[in-house]
């Protein structure tokens, strides 16, 4: 939805401005200054009230200023309501104030949320009440009927009447009209071949408009109007450098449903003089396009004329998504550290601590986590964090940092939402040393998941934990019980999958499971071929089969990817199983170093005789 996402130039504005002709109206004297017979004349008309009259009067307006006071800022709360995400508090919060205030404005502004939200019943319902209320339609209720037959599908070809529309629409209203144009050609298949060139002909007279050019940009590309589409483009990309969200928005739409335009959108256009974002796009463009080495080469290019911050970090995406040596990526961020704003700083640093978690290299990682400094990622500091504890098996740490992000007012960051948050709780809930009270955390949890509206998109989380926590209490019946559920409710997660496998492969039953265990992970393994945790379960599973020799190379990716204890054991031992021990004997020792199941890393070792020293006790013997 384009209007949905559109800017609110300032909920506080929008709100005040819907009760603007109202508040003029009864509060006309203070529009201008006072003079000198203004004050005569309204000492004349109160001369002959008593002074219990004057007092009513004035007790009078005080309560009018206040209703006023409250409708506003009543209308404000639904604004940012909507900012927020909460779509249908704001729409209720309209459709009330429209009842109290009886308000074309309001009227006009329900109906506009209500259509962008595709809540086409109270749309109706608005539109009803508001001939109601006018029965004599002003120009704002015929401004928005023929909205509403657009979006209902009852415009004709041409689009009659759109002229007359915008030319008695307010500059916020003709924006909010072209958006809604745009989102009618998205959900009205064939609108916009029918009205392509009506459309085309009105955003021209809107050159300065980022809006009209989405608009012009949405019905040239479904018509398959390149040419006018590469134009509109072009116009949008002047008008709104920093790429809004309605812009986003459009791009992507074109991105999926129209990919040869925005390529020669690009061919065609100067990317040296758009602004950096936009040269990101062009970038990210061609990524999607697979034309890697050519983004790489392109970006090159833009950093040698106009060096900038967003562009280095760009480069360093780029360069991660190569597999580039960590150094390389490490060095775009330091330049994109070193040339950005507080806001490009932030931005950098947080690429470069999820960067370093990557390798597990935590010391390099923190370091990044310090440099996030910029307001906008308080949030996204905190979940990295608490991941970062979390992922060092400082449980306590990550559960003090979980709960502290919890109680900022804001749970939404540049990179991370609640939900990641979430997961991050949850997994140090399951790394608890005192498993038991995890339990009955995690089963506080899942029960209020279940009961809450949506509570599904929260359960497979937890009960992934909850069976973590399961294996660590000695009870894989119940670890198993809580996989197939997540399993059942994500049925294409690569996690669960390999989690059940895995943990079937593991249990007291496991030759009974067997073949269900190998196919599963074989599931997992093709949805997911560049996980560590699958690798190691793959090799894992053919080991188990009795095929050694075809387990090594998915244990030594898993090794390479993920080298903790419990990948180390699996490797050793295969290595050991084809004759090569001293190699095993290498791996398990650097496997000790390593955080994870490092309990089963020394069983395994004692079970093929192989002494298990401690730090301690190898520099005691090396200083003999």
């Amino acid at each position: 939805m384009f209007f949905a996402h559109s800017r609110l130039r300032a909920a506080v504005a929008a709100a005040v401005l819907l009760l603007a002709g109202q508040v003029r109206a009864a509060d006309q004297p203070l529009a201008k200054p006072y003079s000198a017979k203004d004050f005569v004349r309204i000492v004349e008309k109160d001369a002959g009230l008593t002074p219990a009259q004057l007092r009513e009067r004035e007790q009078q307006r005080r309560i009018a200023v206040v209703n006023r006071a409250n409708n506003v800022f009543t209308l404000l709360g639904g604004e940012m309501a909507l900012q927020k995400g909460d779509a249908a508090v704001a729409l209720m919060t309209h459709m009330v104030m429209l009842e109290r205030t009886r308000s074309p404005e309001v009227a006009e502004r329900a109906l506009e949320m209500s259509v962008a939200l595709n809540a086409f019943e109270q749309a109706e319902a608005i539109y009803r009440r508001w001939q109601e209320i006018e029965p004599v339609p002003g120009e704002a209720q015929r401004r928005m009927g023929w909205m509403r037959n657009l979006l209902l599908g009852k415009a004709d070809a041409k689009l009659s009447g759109l002229d007359d529309v915008l030319e008695n629409a307010s500059e916020e209203q003709t924006r909010r009209i072209f958006l809604l144009l745009a989102q009618a050609a998205v959900q009205q298949q064939g609108l916009a071949k029918k009205a392509s060139k009506e459309v085309h002909k009105v955003a021209g007279k809107y050159p300065q408009m980022p809006e009209a050019a989405i608009a012009d940009v949405i019905y040239s590309a479904q018509e398959g109007n390149e040419r006018h589409a590469v134009k509109a483009l072009q116009r949008l990309a002047r008008v709104d450098a920093e790429i809004l969200p309605p812009t986003a928005l459009t791009l992507r739409l074109v991105a999926q449903q129209n990919p040869g335009i925005l390529q020669r959108f690009f061919k065609d256009t100067d990317t040296k003089k758009l602004s950096p974002v936009w040269q990101e796009m062009e970038i990210s463009s061609l990524v999607a396009a697979k034309q890697t080495d050519k983004a790489y080469a392109r970006l090159q290019e833009l950093l040698a004329d106009n060096p900038n911050a967003d562009l280095y970090i760009q480069a360093a995406l780029l360069a991660n998504s190569r597999k580039e040596d960590i150094s390389v990526i490490s060095g775009y961020l330091d330049k994109a550290y070193n040339a950005g704003n507080s806001e490009q700083k932030s931005r950098a640093a947080v690429v470069g601590a999820m960067r370093y978690a990557d390798l597990k290299q935590y010391r390099q990682a923190q370091t990044w986590v310090g440099r996030i400094t910029a307001p906008g990622f308080v949030f996204d500091k905190a979940v990295l964090k608490a991941s970062l504890a979390g992922e060092q098996g400082d449980v306590k740490t990550a559960l003090a940092e979980t709960r502290r992000a919890q109680k900022l007012p804001e749970k939404q960051g540049r990179f991370f939402s609640s939900a990641d948050l979430q997961r991050v709780y949850l997994f140090a809930l399951a790394k608890s040393d005192r498993p038991q009270e995890a339990l009955s955390e995690l089963n506080s949890l899942a029960a209020k998941a279940a009961k809450q509206r949506g509570g599904n998109e929260l359960l497979p989380d937890i009960l992934y934990q909850r069976a973590m926590v399961y294996e660590q209490l000695g009870r894989p019946e119940k670890a198993v019980a809580d996989l197939r559920r997540v399993v059942q409710l994500n049925p294409n997660g690569a996690a669960g999958m390999n989690a059940l496998g895995y943990t079937l492969l593991t249990s007291p039953d496991a030759q009974k499971n067997f073949d269900e265990a190998f196919k599963l992970i074989q599931t997992a393994y093709q949805l997911e071929p560049e996980s560590g945790a699958i690798n190691d379960s793959m090799g894992w599973a053919y080991y188990l089969k009795g095929d050694a020799q075809a387990a090594l190379p998915y244990l030594q990716f898993a090794h390479k990817e993920t080298p903790d204890a419990e990948v180390s054991a699996h490797l050793g031992e295969v290595l050991w199983k084809l004759g090569e021990q001293e190699q095993a004997k290498t791996v398990w020792a650097e496997g000790l170093k390593k955080g994870g199941n490092v309990k089963l890393l020394k069983v395994t070792m004692q079970r093929f005789g192989v002494a298990v020293s401690s730090e301690k006790t190898a520099k005691a013997k090396k200083a003999r």
